[in-house]
């Protein structure tokens, strides 16, 4: 049987997690300042093609701190793209722009050790070139996330896209 304090916690937990993602949401979308002291370091992101698919391992290298909580992302969307991020990251948050992104709630937080590590695989990928960023916030850096450079990856084969007429 469930009590009401059980409840609640539950209750808190699951506001938590969405405050957390949205949180990470906005934080992809705002621009680092150059004079913000980087206080969350960026994630390492390794990117490894599998067929149409993307496995991006995301090791977020802060150390635990309870009162400032560091978690990593990452993001994928078409290359051709890239110039607009570039410009406006809050492009991202447009629908449909970006092709796949780590779910808010299975974002990689850290851990004592500063090395948790997490590995995702995006869904199938129409045959492209693909820009994959990854970043890192807290909880007081929400507005000036680290964010790692871009990397290119080709998904698919270089004629996989192209009809042949019978």
């Amino acid at each position: 049987m469930q009590t009401g304090t059980s409840r609640g916690m539950k209750r808190l937990a699951g506001g938590a997690a969405l405050a957390a993602a949205a949180a990470a949401t906005v934080a992809m979308t705002m621009p680092a300042t150059a004079s913000a002291a980087p206080e969350v370091q960026p994630p390492t992101v390794v990117t490894a093609v599998d067929g149409n698919t993307l496995d991006i391992t995301v090791t977020n290298p802060n150390v635990l701190n309870l009162l400032d909580a560091q978690s990593c992302g990452a993001v994928a969307f078409d290359a051709t793209k890239l110039p607009a991020v570039l410009a406006d990251p809050t492009v991202v948050l447009e629908p449909g722009f970006v092709a796949w992104a780590t779910n808010p709630i299975e974002r990689v937080v850290a851990n004592a050790a500063g090395n948790a590590v997490k590995t995702f695989t995006t869904p199938e990928l129409p045959d492209g070139a693909y820009a994959v960023l990854g970043e890192c916030l807290s909880l007081t850096t929400v507005a000036n996330p680290q964010t790692t450079m871009p990397q290119i990856v080709l998904v698919g084969g270089p004629l996989g896209g192209i009809q042949f007429g019978s």
